[in-house]
């Protein structure tokens, strides 16, 4: 909670006045031209609209689009400014657009990152090079095995990718396996890994004698997409206003999050969480 409040305190110190022409919010049903809410509107969505206007400083008005697809192309050619898109319809516009925010449903830890790494002496230098290999993950829970799982699939990892997978009973335990040579691909949670390779000193790298390959989250469903070359300072306060939501506004927040049951907050998320395959550092 402390790191939520700290985070939309940053994001609210962006001045007010941030964005001089009509805020433009898809949503998505049945096409229509762009206009202020009607009066007898759903009070949700009015809630919504009356605190993005707030927050923004300037009027908000509704874009019915027929579908994500339609949304897509409206955000490339310029006439919204924000609208929730999945894979497919990101693709369409992905040159113009980026994800900012995504939902985490209540009581789960979203979309965590993973770290997939080898033995620093193993040759192996790519993704590719995986392929066929022995793979161990640091348990069968959600946070240890699902999510890193459906984070190596988006990649084109799949069931068959590697030779074998095994379940250890914790993060350390996988990373001797690796180390003992019983399995050649370590694959972590972002967490795991930092506390397996942090060290006692500054100057201590217990991890040293291994290689990050690939570094990358499970790929969003949906996300809440705006134009690229929208300034910064709309985006940031977006984004402020959005991760705040749930606690300052929650029948705003049951607006915004309509289609996603079950959601409890969200989170602000990298620009290409939408995309196929999400290129990664070797290091």
């Amino acid at each position: 909670m402390r790191r939520l409040s700290v985070i939309a305190s940053i994001f609210f110190l962006v001045p007010t006045a941030v964005h001089a022409d009509p805020f433009r919010l898809a949503s998505i049903g049945a096409a229509g031209a762009c206009r202020p809410l009607p009066a007898g509107a759903p009070p949700g969505l009015m809630s919504l609209h009356k605190l993005l206007s707030a927050r923004l400083g300037v009027q908000v008005i509704d874009c019915p689009l027929a579908d994500r697809r339609s949304a897509a192309a409206a955000l490339a050619a310029g006439s919204v400014d924000m609208a929730e898109l999945d894979p497919g319809s990101y693709a369409l516009a992905a040159d113009k657009v980026r994800a900012i925010l995504t939902v985490t449903p209540k009581g789960e830890a979203g979309r965590v990152p993973v770290v997939v790494a080898v033995a620093a002496a193993s040759g192996i230098t790519s993704f590719a090079d995986l392929k066929g290999r022995r793979a161990v993950f640091a348990g069968s829970a959600n946070y240890d095995f699902t999510g890193p799982r459906a984070a190596l699939s988006d990649q084109g990892a799949g069931q068959g990718f590697f030779s074998s997978e095994i379940k250890a009973e914790s993060a350390t335990a996988a990373a001797q396996l690796l180390r003992s040579r019983s399995a050649d691909v370590l694959v972590l949670n972002g967490d795991a890994w930092e506390r397996t390779c942090r060290g006692d000193t500054p100057t201590a790298k217990p991890c040293s004698d291994l290689k990050i390959v690939w570094r990358g989250r499970p790929r969003a469903q949906t996300a809440l997409v705006v134009r690229r070359d929208m300034p910064d300072q709309i985006r940031y306060r977006l984004v402020g206003i959005y991760v705040a939501m749930h606690l300052e506004s929650p029948e705003a927040f049951a607006a915004a999050s309509t289609l996603k049951p079950g959601a409890g907050s969200f989170d602000p998320t990298e620009a290409e969480a939408l995309s196929p395959a999400m290129a990664a550092p070797s290091r």
